[in-house]
């Protein structure tokens, strides 16, 4: 099957600054030049160049971290699927991330509208004192009266491999059938967030800790935290709105930043 859209970046770092060795693209996928907010650390954006996500696009995108390197990748604008009536989109995102390299990987939310079916498998093979942030939102579409355009189906798979071996597999189904919201589903809520970070640092006092962070948040969400079986976290939450979910996101995601990598928080400039 043929690629509607493909990327494939190589992060190396040179005098200990991380710059991008290479970098090819096709499609209707393209890739901003590095920007460095950080010293030493580029900010890459991917860029979708079409109108959104259609019947039977096939999108693939690779990301390989050599020895010591240091990458924030984002998306210039949230993800949108239209119908898909005969096939779904597939998008396959291979990251590779060598020795004590570092990838925070967090794309804007992905929302599908009416009729549409969604399918990401994302797969990432971790080296030794690696570490990798990931965050992944999840929102229906909706009409000009406000009303919200249920998908047909989503599912997205998370295999993440150590020395490997896989550690951890994340298997998420989403298929409303008129009731998205219902007990069992989304138990009320229409819009998923997950946060993960894994880290040689991270640990149950390191959990308790985030879970202290979370607890400041008031609104109306549900929200879960577990360690990983390797040294990490994952974190979930429902809630009814996009921005809840990209405040709390980012509240983590700074404390992570600050305890674990000794960094401030990271300034995307989208706008």
């Amino acid at each position: 099957m043929s690629c509607t859209g493909k990327l494939e970046i190589c992060a190396v770092t040179r005098e200990n600054k991380t710059i991008i060795s290479n970098c090819y693209y096709e499609g209707a996928l393209k890739v901003s030049r590095p920007i460095y907010l950080e010293e030493h650390t580029p900010n890459l954006y991917l860029i979708y160049i079409g109108g959104g996500y259609v019947d039977g696009d096939m999108y693939v995108t690779t990301l390989r971290l050599e020895e010591e390197a240091e990458l924030i990748v984002t998306t210039q604008s949230s993800t949108k699927v239209y119908k898909t009536p005969v096939h779904p989109v597939l998008q396959r995102t291979h990251i590779e991330l060598k020795k004590g390299s570092v990838l925070e990987y967090l794309p804007d939310p992905l929302i599908c509208f009416e009729g549409s079916r969604f399918s990401q498998e994302t797969i990432v093979h971790l080296d030794e004192d690696a570490c990798f942030m990931l965050s992944d939102i999840i929102t229906p579409g909706w009409a000009e009266d406000g009303s919200l355009f249920y998908y047909d189906w989503i599912r997205s798979k998370l295999k993440i491999f150590k020395y490997d071996r896989l550690v951890v597999y994340d298997h998420l189904w989403l298929q409303p059938d008129g009731e998205m919201d219902g007990i069992l589903q989304l138990d009320g809520y229409t819009h998923i967030g997950t946060f993960l970070v894994i880290h040689n640092s991270v640990d149950q006092l390191f959990l308790d800790r985030v879970y202290e962070e979370i607890e400041m948040f008031h609104e109306d969400v549900r929200f879960g935290v577990s360690l990983l079986p390797v040294n990490g976290f994952i974190f979930r939450v429902l809630a009814n709105r996009t921005p809840i979910i990209e405040q709390i996101i980012a509240h983590i995601h700074l404390f992570a930043r600050q305890s674990l990598l000794g960094k401030n928080g990271a300034i995307l400039r989208k706008y």
